[in-house]
């Protein structure tokens, strides 16, 4: 087997837990890993044995050896980031979220098009087995017609907080309504008919409480709320004309077990899958797989959706910026 080189860009907390995957996976090699200062390279290199680590980010684009990098540095960031690896004829996998506006992420898909080169939004959701279960369960009508999606995703914060701190993470618009709004909208469509947002602001004019919600031509909705909150708080509930499905008690965006049950509660189709190793590996698994096939998109991830998505998230932004 022939192994996928990767460069790792950003040695931050999430670069961390990729590599922790990344390691234990057969067909990858964390070849190179770059960072501001060589110091920080140096350091997280050690730790996952690789073979360079580099100062800047230029250097690592540059290195002939890497196959793919993986961009795990601030959103405010990727935009630049991403244009740089392209430029340098590398295929990217992008933290999400992907870019901070669609016209960035259109500018960047033509240019993987045209340089014939691998591009991949790292929404890890998106690839996991209990995900594409509950897609297929779509698909084949289990659900009967959806009517509603309710979701809510609010971390535990203080003051002190990333998202409050560092204007550069994106606020909680970017970073944690997007779980929310991508499962929406695999389910329901990426074109509600009209779109509702409100925002609270705190600290640096940071966004820290999002409520959205989409409404549709044929009568179903989304209701979908956000934030920094005192305790940590998850749930996805689905209602369908035929089939219900709640997750409460597992994060619905790295759920490895799925119940669909009817209007009776009595279960329709159970699926359990638990993670190889963290639940990072699927994207990981399928940006290779993709780079093997000579493939510039994943199915799972098409960049259209990345696009659409980043759309909804700049017209929820416009909505609330006006009554902020």
């Amino acid at each position: 087997m022939q192994k996928i080189r990767w460069g790792i860009m950003g040695t931050g907390r999430i670069a961390g837990i990729f590599c922790d995957m990344l390691k234990e996976l057969e067909q990858a090699e964390i070849y190179a890993v770059a960072s501001r200062s060589v110091e920080k390279a140096s350091a997280f290199g050690g730790k996952y044995h690789a073979v360079k680590c580099y100062g800047s980010y230029e250097e690592l684009v540059a290195d002939t050896q890497v196959d793919i990098i993986y961009v795990a540095t601030p959103i405010a960031c990727h935009y630049d980031n991403v244009k740089l690896c392209l430029n340098g004829g590398k295929h990217v996998l992008c933290e999400k979220a992907f870019t901070q506006s669609a016209a960035e992420a259109r500018e960047l898909y033509a240019l993987s098009q045209e340089k014939q080169l691998f591009l991949m939004e790292a929404l890890w959701t998106k690839c996991q087995p209990v995900f594409r279960k509950i897609m297929e369960w779509k698909r084949d009508g289990k659900f009967g017609e959806i009517q509603a999606v309710d979701a809510r995703f609010y971390t535990s914060a203080t003051k002190e907080h990333r998202l409050i701190k560092n204007r550069s993470q994106g606020g909680v618009l970017f970073d944690l309504a997007i779980y929310p709004l991508m499962y929406a909208c695999a389910l329901l469509g990426y074109d509600p008919q009209n779109i509702h947002a409100i925002a609270v602001k705190g600290g640096d004019d940071i966004d820290i409480v999002e409520s959205i919600q989409l409404q549709y031509a044929n009568g179903s909705f989304a209701a979908l709320t956000s934030g920094l909150s005192q305790e940590r708080q998850i749930s996805l509930y689905v209602q369908g004309t035929r089939g219900r499905l709640l997750f409460q008690e597992e994060s619905f965006f790295q759920a490895r077990k799925a119940v669909l049950v009817d209007w009776s509660n009595q279960p329709i189709e159970e699926f359990e899958a638990p993670f190889m190793i963290n639940g990072y590996e699927y994207e990981a698994i399928e940006a290779m797989q993709c780079i093997s096939q000579h493939k510039t998109q994943s199915e799972l991830i098409p960049m259209e959706d990345t696009i659409a998505v980043l759309e909804l998230l700049e017209q929820c932004k416009a909505k609330w910026e006006k009554n902020c």
